[in-house]
């Protein structure tokens, strides 16, 4: 495994690459398209219902919604492997997984997938999943990865080479502070989330607020203050002249001539105040952020005056002697770190689920996924995939989410392992479905199968009509 740098408009970009990833392009050119069956029995709610759980391989689930998904999905949030070496992992390094042997046997051959080395195998399962990812996106799409340390360096350099290493948003850094009580030399407590765009240029990110922000913060105020008093060299000293009638954050008193040579802004004489105005004129000599603005706030006497982004604006005078200019919000503000903290543990979230008699050992935590959504995909009509299902989290988040704000967010969901699918994935977001009862919702549980002949593959029911075969 290896990279070299190939040109791309004059530039040079890495490019990752490792033992089968010839091999694995070649499939995908050869690779017959699945369709989606409905399985009623797993079904749930309205039947004309777009939200989905799908069982099978995922890449073959991703290759059926081509047809009528591609340049649709607004956001991508997974929880791929992390290539731990655990026997339980699906997509097992050591190639005991029936499922992920099977797939890599019919990309590679069995005598190259036997032979290839942890980190290439796990490449070889990535790469031509993120590459039909990348198709269902939207042009204003992302999407959001979750990872650990193994494969960090990896993940990112395959996420620049099929999305460009331009749309690059950030690296989350989600603090599992559940994680910490074990036996290892160096307790690991943090995660990784890699968010990249589509296109960078036309993501739009949510209004939120970090966890972190504290309830006292002054981005949880209805407006928004500042001193306008601001030295340094793009604000040179200069006169700002407050006419009488000006006015002042206080009723009365009067403000004296400063001591401090290192107090701005100064002024000569002292400054009296009656009834929330000034009585009369002074000059006042600073650096200033807004002088503009506030000598046309002074022009339209006093009254409000609207800045470039629309938000209405007013200037006053404080009992040191400072100019504070104050906006009003029109929306709710938006303050995303790239720290995610107070989000969940696995532990919290694997007892969530118990108490609703699914058990399953490793979900994220609701609180850290929910969060991802309204940070990375405001549109309350946004359709959410998530290629690595596991337990649902990412669709509990979604339809949450639909009933908190009214919103007809869709999601579609996916699931290699039979036995996820229908004993945790399916009864948690049926046992969702039934206590939000919302009307009109509802899945359908879909199943992906591969037609054994061209004769039969003409006969099936296309992928925008999986609803006929329940009637």
């Amino acid at each position: 495994m290896g990279r070299h740098y190939a040109g791309r408009d004059g530039g040079h970009v890495a490019t990752l690459e490792w033992e089968g990833k010839r091999a694995v392009t070649v499939y995908l050119e050869r690779m017959r398209r699945g369709v989606l069956q409905v399985d009623p029995a797993l079904s749930r709610g309205a039947a004309q219902g777009g939200d989905r759980i799908i069982l099978g391989d995922n890449l073959a689930a991703l290759d059926a919604l081509v047809p009528d998904h591609a340049g649709r999905v607004d956001m991508v949030l997974t929880d791929p492997p992390y290539n731990t070496g655990r026997r339980d992992w699906l997509y097992d390094d050591s190639a005991s997984t029936p499922a992920g042997l099977h797939w890599l046997d019919a990309a590679l051959g069995p005598a190259v997938a036997r032979a290839l080395s942890r980190q290439d195998r796990w490449l070889c399962l990535m790469y031509p999943r993120l590459l039909y990812l990348r198709r269902l996106m939207a042009e204003h799409g992302v999407i959001a990865c979750c990872i650990d340390d193994r494969e960090y360096p990896r993940l990112r350099l395959l996420m620049e080479e099929v999305f460009g290493a331009e749309n690059f948003l950030a690296t989350f850094v989600w603090v599992n502070t559940g994680n910490i009580d074990n036996h290892s030399r160096i307790k690991t407590n943090h995660e990784y989330v890699v968010v990249f765009a589509r296109d960078a240029r036309r993501f739009v990110p949510g209004r939120v607020l970090a966890p972190q922000v504290g309830a006292r913060s002054k981005l949880r105020r209805p407006v928004i203050r500042n001193t306008i008093v601001k030295n340094g060299p793009r604000n040179p000293v200069r006169d700002l002249v407050l006419p009488a009638g000006f006015p002042a954050s206080f009723d009365h008193g009067v403000i004296p001539v400063p001591v401090d040579p290192a107090f701005w802004p100064r002024f000569t004489a002292p400054m009296e105040v009656r009834a929330g105005r000034l009585v009369h004129p002074v000059t006042l000599r600073s650096g200033w952020s807004s002088r503009r603005q506030c000598a046309a706030f002074i022009a339209a006497g006093f009254k409000d005056i609207t800045d470039r982004q629309g938000l209405k604006t007013r200037f006053y005078l404080t009992a040191s002697g400072a100019v504070f200019m104050e906006k009003d919000r029109q929306d709710q503000p938006s303050h995303i770190l790239t720290v995610l903290q107070g989000m969940g543990t696995v532990q919290q979230a694997s007892a969530a689920l118990a108490r609703c008699g699914v058990r399953f050992d490793y979900p994220k935590p609701l609180p850290l996924v929910t969060y991802l959504l309204r940070a990375l995909c405001p549109d309350p009509g946004a359709v959410v995939l998530d290629a690595f299902g596991g337990s649902g989290t990412t669709a509990q988040a979604v339809m949450d989410l639909n009933a908190a704000d009214g919103g007809t967010r869709r999601f579609v969901v996916m699931e290699m392992d039979e036995r996820i699918a229908t004993t945790v994935t399916q009864p948690r977001l049926a046992h969702v479905l039934a206590r939000h009862a919302r009307a009109g919702t509802g899945f359908r549980f879909c199943r992906v199968v591969m037609p054994p002949s061209a004769q039969d593959a003409e006969m099936a029911i296309p992928v925008g009509h999986e609803a006929a075969r329940e009637n």
